[in-house]
């Protein structure tokens, strides 16, 4: 594929956010499971936003209200019975949930998160939940030592129980407008790649340039968190991820490659593309042949009601048939598929898509539902030529499933 063919997308910026009646409608499910299993209310915690693909329990926060702050922890106390709460550290978060979530709940400025399971016990004391109600609790794998120790104190007379799974299979199920977010993520995601690759071919270009051009143009469009991880050199044998790691130039032997991660309104994006400075070889071009088989095997299975561990099996199958390397002995391989939404690895999805998974609990496993959207990133190394990659988002529909990622598949000629 021709650079010249891959043009920057021309996106407005969007200032989305999910109706609220999608989110009272996604509350009152939320209530419906948590009176399935005998839970009175449920704290959600969740990291700052800004972390992108290193936590995951940001997006319980936004699952739940709609909004989660960028720079700061904060969290949500929701009750059975119909009273909600977000915590808010500052006065420009308070503002901003506030303005863009739509929550039709109390927002209270609490401070740092430490403080959040006082200010959490508090409003659910008002709110008649009284010691020895079931709390559910969410996202107390990333709370830092002082609030797990304000957790066990303020809810010491309670009885309290994980929640997380809870959310985590609600979050499968998407409305439109959650999948509209989704799609805006993979533009902005490959605006990056085509961004990338044009600076690539400039005279005097650098790997920190090349990184920086991919990071400035996802945040142009409007991306909350634009970042990726660059390869630069005749046989890439790892992902780098900062300045440090990159090349002073760009020559014209070189192989360029990436992953582009962006969130847009906490939805994340992905694509993998390699780029080669002329002709790529042959051996080169046979293995860009085979990634694309394996993507699409891949997305084959992918039908609404089949089990969603058959997606990563393919993919292993392939690999088998295909990787010059077993998984154990491969110098650098990483994972090959995950599930996409408000985290980088939607933890409703993860057991199912993981090759190392129990697989005697299968039968009770995830089934494929329309607005899934899983990111098939199939790689693996090969003598001579390093780590070999490619990467798009696959979306499940009614009877099928669909790339939504348009950058241009296969090898790039730079």
């Amino acid at each position: 594929m021709s650079v010249q063919s891959g043009t920057i997308a021309s996106l407005e910026r969007f200032t989305s956010r999910i109706p609220v009646p999608v989110l009272q409608e996604r509350i009152a499910r939320v209530r419906a499971a948590l009176a399935e299993q005998g839970i009175d209310a449920v704290v959600a915690f969740g990291a700052p936003r800004m972390l992108g693909s290193r936590t995951k329990t940001s997006g319980y926060v936004q699952y739940l209200a709609g909004f989660a702050a960028k720079p700061t922890s904060s969290s949500v106390v929701l009750s059975a019975a119909g009273d909600a709460a977000v915590l808010t550290f500052g006065p420009h978060e308070t503002r901003e949930c506030t303005q863009r979530s739509g929550w039709f709940g109390s927002v209270l400025q609490t401070g740092e998160q430490r403080l959040h399971p006082a200010a959490a016990a508090r409003f659910l004391a008002d709110a008649g939940i009284r010691p020895g109600s079931r709390i559910g609790i969410v996202g107390a794998e990333e709370l830092n030592h002082a609030t797990h120790v304000a957790l066990e104190q303020e809810f010491a007379g309670f009885e309290t129980v994980a929640a997380d799974a809870v959310l985590d299979r609600l979050r499968l199920t998407r409305a439109p407008e959650e999948v509209e977010m989704i799609r805006i993520s993979a533009k902005i995601s490959d605006a990056m790649v085509a961004a990338a690759f044009a600076e690539s071919i400039r005279p005097g270009a650098s790997g920190p340039t090349v990184m920086a051009e991919i990071e400035h143009t996802g945040r142009l469009l409007g991306a909350d968190s634009a970042n990726c991880w660059l390869s630069i050199g005749e046989a890439p044998p790892t992902t780098y991820f900062e300045f440090m790691e990159l090349p002073d130039v760009v020559t014209d032997r070189d192989r360029v490659q990436m992953g582009t991660t962006t969130a847009y309104e906490g939805y994340f994006g992905q694509c993998l593309r390699m780029g080669v400075r002329g002709t790529p070889s042959a051996e080169l071009a046979k293995y860009g042949e085979i990634l694309m088989e394996i993507q699409d095997g891949a997305l084959a299975v992918m039908r609404p009601g089949e089990p969603l561990h058959r997606v990563i099996d393919v993919i292993e199958d392939l690999y088998a048939k295909y990787a010059p390397f077993t998984r154990e002995t491969d110098p650098f391989r990483f994972q090959s598929c995950h599930g996409l939404g408000l985290s980088y690895v939607e933890p409703g999805m993860a057991r199912d898509l993981n090759p190392l998974r129990d697989k005697s609990l299968d039968p009770s496993g995830v089934l494929i539902e329309p607005g899934m959207v899983i990111e098939v990133h199939p790689n693996f190394t090969v003598p001579g030529l390093g780590c070999v990659v490619a990467g798009d988002m696959a979306l499940v529909n009614d009877d099928g499933a669909e790339w939504i990622t348009e950058s241009p598949r296969g090898i790039w000629e730079l």
